[in-house]
């Protein structure tokens, strides 16, 4: 598994991602891991288009865990302090949901700034150099 501990303070650290059907699968999701400083860690994970009945979770080519689908959707949530074990994860960490061993949506985690007020000057110059490139 990739991962360190890691923590600013107080605040809660957010690496996010969504998932894209790979080898032709249309599914979709997100997943989400949450670290607090007080070392409580929660993964949710949200998928919708994923036929079957069950999927597996890998985080960086490693089985982490089976979750169940239901009519080709599924939300599941672990958490530290419902007594699951929640791997710790670190910014690039590849996440891949398989069936039958092969992946049918993947993503890599990542921080997800939130867009905040003194951002969007940015975000719009970035914007407009990418369209006269």
């Amino acid at each position: 598994m990739s991962g360190f501990s890691f923590h600013i303070g107080r605040v809660r650290i957010a690496l996010n991602s969504r998932l894209q059907g790979v080898n032709g699968f249309t599914g979709h999701g997100d997943i989400a891991f949450l670290f607090w400083r007080s070392g409580a860690k929660k993964i949710d994970i949200g998928l919708s288009g994923v036929a079957g009945r069950s999927a597996d979770i890998f985080i960086d080519d490693t089985l982490y865990q089976a979750m169940p689908l239901d009519n080709g959707a599924a939300r599941f949530s672990v958490k530290t302090s419902s007594g699951d074990i929640v791997p710790d994860l670190a910014p690039g960490a590849k996440v891949e949901i398989r069936q039958n061993g092969e992946a049918i949506l993947s993503g890599t985690l990542g921080v997800k700034p939130a867009i905040g007020f003194f951002q969007l000057p940015q975000l719009f110059t970035d914007y407009v150099r990418a369209k006269l490139d």
